[in-house]
């Protein structure tokens, strides 16, 4: 596992028990894994608006690289949601890309997907307004990720195209972004954050 996987299975692996991954595209980093695209396979398919889980289930969720994603001022409610999935003694740990400019302009799904990037302020402002207290908050990470993920979107859409099927990511440049990855940064690619309800 490298770069922001590997720091998100590090976190969840000092919070033991019972886990959730929320968005978990075709990772497997929880007991159960739940997304709303069924094509991945999860466990669970759901949107994070409605989980039909029952309330203080989990020791630990995950909700990574997803925020970014949710339609504008919804946030709350996706926290909220995930704040009454967790136990009173659980943890939530969630990232998201960090607002950082050149970061900003260089990824792809900003302009593709119209992902919004949080500051780690913001991102904390908007924990705070679900209830949440923030018992951690890092970034990591820095320019190769970028330039990994344009290759990889770039490169691996025309090969897709071509050969109709996926593309492995390019993982020379996954294991020089994971480097990375080992230095806290204000600066850094992605936002982690460890939450408490």
């Amino acid at each position: 596992m490298l770069g922001r996987l590997r720091v998100i299975d590090q976190l969840a692996s000092s919070h033991r028990g019972f886990s959730l991954s929320v968005g978990s595209k075709s990772t497997r980093l929880a007991d159960v894994n739940l997304d709303i695209d069924w094509r991945a396979s999860p466990d669970i398919v759901a949107t994070v608006f409605h989980l039909p889980l029952r309330s203080e289930l989990f020791d630990t969720i995950l909700f990574t690289d997803v925020i970014q994603y949710l339609p504008a001022n919804t946030q709350n409610r996706a926290l909220i949601e995930l704040k009454r999935c967790s136990k009173k003694t659980g943890h939530i740990i969630l990232s998201a890309p960090n607002a950082v400019a050149l970061f900003t302009l260089l990824d792809p799904d900003r302009w593709l997907l119209g992902n919004h990037p949080y500051s780690v302020e913001r991102l904390s402002e908007i924990v705070r307004g679900a209830g949440l207290r923030v018992e951690l908050s890092t970034a990591s990470g820095g320019i190769w990720e970028a330039v990994s993920l344009l290759a990889y979107y770039f490169m691996g859409y025309l090969l897709r195209r071509v050969l109709r099927r996926e593309v492995p990511y390019p993982m020379k440049l996954a294991r020089m972004a994971d480097v990375q990855y080992d230095h806290a940064s204000k600066k850094g690619y992605t936002i982690f954050m460890v939450c408490t309800p």
